[in-house]
């Protein structure tokens, strides 16, 4: 759960990174209230499809602002309320373009086929309502599912995505004689996740309040299960090799104590630095950079 204390703290220390910092497709915390601003001021033109749409994302930007305060997605998603609201025809998100790895993106691609062969097929105009709600609850998915560790919230955009699609779908069935009721929409089925990414401040080995907290989703996931885990850490490529090597074993390292701390067995954690040498984003020597300070918790499930 994205608690306020978390979400405030996050904000506060990303706000002092550089831009570049920012995740590609979450939007920027500097600049959401400016746009929540004009995404709820902004009246729907265009097609009843991109009316009813620019309704879906502003009610998904205001959930992240005033539900959760992840202002990075509340950011997302009101600038593609206004986008929408000025006619755009948006479609839906990519996977292939998030940080997403394959086994996240097994169910994600065949929906995203399901979902764009029905709007192709008429769904923006002949059922423009249940097209717009299909396609905002897929890219709520996509987010929520790249985030990794907030399973309700995944479940809760898929179930929707779901539902939406079977409305969708039986509004473009060729009428019947009788028509049935539409069948219920299959319940989500949530799968604990196998991997989970926690982030550090520059040059700092110490957990910062979100990385806690997906630390305890990962413990509450797995805590009953017998299953290992691999702690692996990392750096940026700011400082030298030989320091980033400790860096990256103290990040580890702090992973290990905080999730023993939490009732795991230690025997069941493995703690290892590989320092600056696997960046999840590549630069030059001695850029910084958020994404690559982190640790990644893989479950050898």
């Amino acid at each position: 759960m994205k608690l306020r204390n978390i979400a405030m703290a996050a904000v506060a220390t990303l706000a002092l990174a550089a831009c570049s910092d920012a995740w590609q497709h979450a939007g920027n915390p500097l600049t959401s209230d400016r746009s929540m601003r004009e995404a709820k001021a902004a009246t729907p033109t265009g097609t009843p499809f991109t009316q009813a749409l620019t309704e879906e994302y502003r009610a998904l930007a205001m959930k992240e602002d005033e539900t959760w305060y992840d202002f990075f997605d509340s950011d997302f998603f009101a600038r593609k309320a206004i986008a929408s609201a000025a006619g755009d025809d948006l479609g839906p998100e990519d996977p292939g373009l998030w940080r997403l790895s394959a086994e996240q993106r097994v169910d994600l691609d065949p929906a995203r086929v399901r979902l764009v062969g029905k709007l192709d097929d008429g769904g923006r105009d002949l059922a423009p309502t249940e097209a717009a709600r299909a396609q905002a609850a897929y890219d709520c998915w996509v987010e929520e599912k790249e985030e990794r560790w907030q399973n309700d919230e995944i479940a809760a955009c898929r179930g929707t995505f779901e539902a939406a699609m079977t409305a969708l779908e039986v509004a473009l069935a060729p009428p019947a004689e009788e028509p049935a009721p539409p069948p219920p929409a299959p319940p989500p089925v949530v799968q604990a996740p196998t991997l989970y990414t926690v982030f550090f401040d520059f040059d700092d080995a110490s957990l910062t309040p979100i990385s806690r907290a997906v630390l305890d989703q990962a413990v509450e996931d797995w805590g009953e299960a017998t299953a290992n885990m691999s702690l692996v850490g990392h750096t940026d490529r700011s400082g030298s090799a030989a320091y980033n090597q400790l860096l990256s074993e103290r990040r580890a390292a702090s992973v290990q104590a905080y999730m023993t701390e939490q009732g795991l067995r230690a025997g069941r954690l493995s703690a290892s630095g590989v320092g600056e040498t696997q960046p999840e984003v590549q630069t030059a020597d001695g850029v910084r950079e958020a994404r690559n300070r982190r640790v990644v918790i893989e479950i050898d499930n």
